[in-house]
């Protein structure tokens, strides 16, 4: 058994010491191609990208130098692309494309858009190309799975090969969650918080970009909801900016409190999410439907005041900063207290000390300056 441990850590190096080697081999060599940039972080690859008589719309997918300086005789470069992609049940790689680069001009290096001609394989007969031409009939883009991106360059006394593997996955799923609904779900769309929670689902992105745009909705005066969203925005409150900027892979957003036009208690608001990724035609923007709530009144019948202390909570914090947290919608909703410890200004007090608060408050012995939630 010790035998075979040392064999495997030399084996282990050996590997290791290849592969650096080759790299070193690639970055020093002659007559070779070396990788200089690769755009991994575009999420989806459209059919244009097979299509020479684009090549000059499309973003750089890729640039390789080329050492050339000991090659012997004609020099070309072929270009090979293949795809696993298991949603439409190609489980192994398959050949989409072959092509060569031309030379004429480009001694220094190629991209993508030097391809000057394709080969596509003959589908006939071959069930795998067969259901990835009908996918890409209908969506007008390749399938989300891995690429094997295969270079080769040719001269007289020798070849050398470089292959890059990258991943694609855009994503397909946005869906608004709360608050609202659509506009036949009106009645029992509402929120009572003048800082409602947004909320949303996207399948998993971490490259994606996302935005929200609020706008006001009248009934009397827009003919439907797009026409609302369309018509200014709330947020964001420049209205040359479409949507307002959220970042990256998120799914929620807290209407601000400052900053921003208010929400108005009455009123009917209309908000959307847009989706942004890098795609081989560009930026992509993918936007979801049109969610419509309204904003109601919080009346005292509609909280909970089964616990003795939340009105004494109410009196001490003010009837309007409770209504904002207490609410249906806001951050305490169905708030309980339990057990009889509170903490105040990080000190220890039994939570009949409240009485006491709210007593010195009345007497203007103490004054709240800040409350926090944690």
């Amino acid at each position: 058994m010790e035998f075979n441990h040392k064999m495997a850590i030399h084996r282990v190096i050996l590997i290791l010491y290849i592969f650096i080697y080759s790299i070193m081999y690639a970055e020093n060599c002659s007559c070779c191609i070396v990788e200089e940039y690769f755009n991994d972080s575009i999420l989806s690859h459209h059919i244009t990208m097979l299509d020479i008589n684009l090549a000059s719309t499309q973003p750089i997918l890729y640039r390789y130098n080329l050492n050339t300086s000991s090659c012997q005789g004609d020099i070309s470069i072929n270009v090979e692309y293949k795809i696993i992609a298991p949603e439409i049940e190609i489980n192994t790689f398959e050949t989409i494309m072959t092509g060569s680069i031309s030379l004429e001009s480009y001694l220094n290096y190629f991209t993508n858009n030097e391809i000057r001609s394709t080969i596509m394989p003959n589908a006939s007969g071959n069930k795998k190309l067969e259901r990835l031409i009908a996918y890409i009939s209908q969506t007008g883009r390749l399938p989300n799975g891995k690429y094997l991106f295969y270079f080769t360059l040719k001269s007289d006394l020798e070849s050398y090969s470089s292959t890059k593997l990258i991943e694609i996955q855009a994503p397909l799923i946005l869906e608004l969650i709360s608050p609202g609904g659509s506009i036949t779900e009106l009645s029992g769309s509402y929120t009572h918080s003048v800082t409602p929670l947004f909320n949303w689902y996207s399948d998993y992105c971490l490259q994606c970009e996302f935005g929200i745009r609020v706008s006001e909705y009248n009934p009397d005066y827009h003919e439907s909801l797009e026409a609302a969203l369309s018509n200014g925005s709330l947020l964001p409150l420049d209205q040359s900016v479409q949507f307002h900027s959220l970042g990256w892979n998120t799914n929620s957003y807290q209407y601000p409190s400052v900053g921003h036009f208010d929400l108005i208690t009455g009123k009917y608001y209309v908000w959307q999410i847009r989706r942004s990724y890098d795609t081989t035609l560009g930026k992509y923007h993918d936007y979801s439907s049109i969610n419509v709530f309204e904003l109601r009144p919080t009346n005292k019948s509609q909280l909970d005041y089964s616990d003795p202390y939340i009105s004494l909570i109410e009196s001490i914090i003010g009837e309007e900063q409770f209504y904002l947290w207490f609410s249906p919608g806001g951050e305490l909703e169905r708030f309980k207290t339990s057990g009889d410890i509170i903490w105040v200004n990080n000190e220890e007090m039994h939570i009949d000390g409240l009485h006491s608060i709210l007593s010195e408050i009345k007497q203007d012995k103490i004054m709240i300056e800040e409350i926090r939630i944690k």
